[in-house]
């Protein structure tokens, strides 16, 4: 309630809270919500979050496996190049699938971040660097060393080079 948006409507925290919500989510985090909400209900708890937990745990032993034989892994952070601004704001399922590469590392809980990588037909894209949970010092270090690297070879910032936006 201190920080970020408020919309300082109704006499009580739950009004406020309520109010704020309203306003500062957009339909893609409300479907979000909602879809959890459901999933997690009585009637759908075990047959979903169960088993969904179970999958948690196979995936979480994936991960121990491949840090044991290395400091980080990378992936593209997602399937393709970024979408021109507006494009898939009325097609949920494609802003569902532009997170299929993040999805592993949030249920393992692990570290993880994405970085710039370039541009593809003038659009970015993005490349993703995981280490184990608690490993954040490696996981920026790797990602300040690639960020350098990249900066030597394209001379300069990404930024510099992104065309002008024009919505």
């Amino acid at each position: 309630m201190r920080y970020g948006l408020r919309v300082p409507r109704g006499a009580s925290a739950e009004e406020v809270m309520a109010a704020t919500r309203e306003a500062g989510f957009g339909p893609e985090v409300k479907r979000r919500i909602i879809l959890g909400t459901y999933a997690l209900s009585s009637g759908y708890y075990d047959a979903y979050y169960g088993q969904a937990q179970k999958v948690r745990t196979l995936i979480s032993r994936d991960f121990a496996a491949a840090f044991s034989r290395a400091d980080v892994l990378v992936s593209p952070t997602t399937p393709t190049t970024a979408f021109p601004i507006g494009d898939k704001v009325d097609d949920p399922l494609a802003m569902y699938l532009n997170d299929l590469a993040t999805i592993p590392t949030n249920l393992a809980g692990t570290a993880a971040m994405s970085v710039p990588n370039g541009l593809a037909d003038g659009l970015p894209t993005g490349l993703q660097i995981m280490a184990p949970a608690l490993g954040e010092a490696v996981l920026y270090r790797v990602g300040a060393a690639y960020e350098a690297a990249q900066h030597a070879d394209d001379g300069g910032p990404l930024i510099r080079r992104v065309p002008e936006v024009t919505a």
